[in-house]
């Protein structure tokens, strides 16, 4: 029988009283990893081989899927991702049949996948993977913006970053991991890597801090990790190998054979697995940790106070916030939920000619205020170094504009964190 057939089989013949008891078999008496990113392939390609590893040494491991990875290509595509997930678990375990149902988390449905006769459970979150190319509903935009509501794809359920987070610590209270592995949360959005792993990383990151038990934490490089040193290699690298194929029928988006992974970029992910350093200390641009607010926004054309933010610095409607008719007078501001010591903020004005920012202030939550002059042009980074201080917001004031200016913004505004 095939994988999907093994897959159908479990559903059409599975009552509620049988996918309870499954459930039930599987609170089993072992050590738990939770594993959370963005895709379905992320795990295997960047984690790997620990959750191997893991489920050889018999822990029970979760991986939760923060969104569908639909890519705008439909239903179809993005629940055959979540067969290829399956397919690849089921690989690594030499497990047969899935029992699907739902999980209830903080009052929302989670779709549950649950490997038989095996400690694996996947779960679904279904957030739009950049539904339609660069829109709103993202789970980047869902990180940056408190106000943002996306809609999960399938179930429908309306999500805001308050959501997603009692989402992620309800699953950490009900399953007591003591390892919680996910993506790159010391990396920057813009740094090259795919903006969905970075926020499903801050997401993990922000929600085990608030989960009371005794956990070992660990992020994984992404894209980046290819150009380091290989760290993967024999077994280690035929297994995340073989683990990958299994998925790769289910997404004609990857290559389809092992050798033909190999020759390609592909090979650079199978031999690596990167962990980064927890996100603390100096020289961290903070940015993305806060919440962007604005005395006005193009909402319209999607300019808006989060793309401060977004790590984009040179594309007009996916890197720019831009204001409604704004000059002099306008402004910015970072709000973060703790503490940051902060000794540098980098500007980065419109790079079109006609709008340009001649001077401003950026004034701190403590009340302390430090003058800005021109930004360059050409949306170069205007580094403006200051005294350390310990701040909970920071807000750029735009003071003056050049005559042709007709609708004030910036490109970017980083903060910087200092010793």
């Amino acid at each position: 029988m095939s994988f999907a057939g093994a897959v159908a089989l479990a559903l059409t013949s599975a009552t509620p009283a049988l996918m309870a008891a499954s459930a039930d078999a599987a609170e089993v008496a072992c050590a738990r990893t939770l594993n959370v990113v963005a895709h379905q392939d992320d795990d295997l390609l960047f984690i790997n081989p620990a959750i191997s590893a893991d489920l050889a040494a018999g822990r029970c491991v979760t991986t939760l899927f923060l969104t569908a990875g639909d890519a705008a290509r439909g239903a179809a595509y993005w629940r055959s991702r979540e067969l290829g997930a399956m397919a690849a678990y089921a690989q690594m375990t030499g497990g047969t049949t899935w029992v699907e149902d739902s999980l209830m988390v903080s009052g929302r449905p989670v779709h549950r996948a649950t490997l038989e006769g095996t400690g694996v459970t996947l779960l679904f979150l279904r957030l739009p993977d950049r539904v339609g190319g660069w829109p709103l509903q993202t789970v980047q935009q869902l990180w940056l913006n408190p106000a943002a509501k996306v809609t999960a794809l399938g179930s429908r359920q309306i999500y805001t970053r308050k959501a997603v987070m009692s989402v992620l610590t309800g699953v950490m209270a009900e399953l007591e991991p003591e390892m919680i592995r996910t993506q790159d949360f010391h990396g920057t959005y813009g740094d090259g890597d795919h903006d969905d792993h970075h926020s499903a990383a801050y997401f993990t990151y922000a929600a085990q801090r608030r989960y009371a038990g005794k956990h070992g934490l660990a992020g994984y490089m992404g894209y980046g990790a290819s150009k380091l040193p290989d760290n993967v290699s024999g077994a280690e690298y035929d297994s995340k190998v073989a683990a990958f194929m299994a998925y790769a029928p289910h997404d004609f988006h990857v290559c389809q054979a092992a050798e033909v992974c190999e020759r390609g970029h592909y090979r650079g992910y199978f031999a690596h697995s990167v962990t980064v350093p927890i996100p603390e200390g100096p020289g961290r641009n903070v940015a993305g940790w806060a919440a962007p607010s604005a005395s006005s926004q193009d909402v319209g054309t999607g300019q808006t106070a989060t793309k401060v933010a977004d790590g984009r610095f040179n594309h007009a409607t996916i890197g720019e916030w831009v204001t409604r008719g704004g000059l002099a007078g306008s402004w910015v501001k970072l709000s973060w939920p703790e503490g940051q010591r902060l000794g540098r903020v980098v500007l980065h004005d419109r790079p079109g000619a006609r709008d340009r920012v001649m001077a401003g202030v950026l004034t701190f939550s403590d009340g302390s205020t430090v003058p800005v002059g021109a930004l360059p042009n050409n949306g170069a980074p205007l580094a403006v170094r200051f005294e350390a201080r310990d701040v909970t917001s920071v807000k750029f004031t735009i003071t003056e504009v050049s005559p042709t200016t007709t609708n004030a913004g910036l490109a970017e505004l980083g903060a910087i964190t200092a010793l």
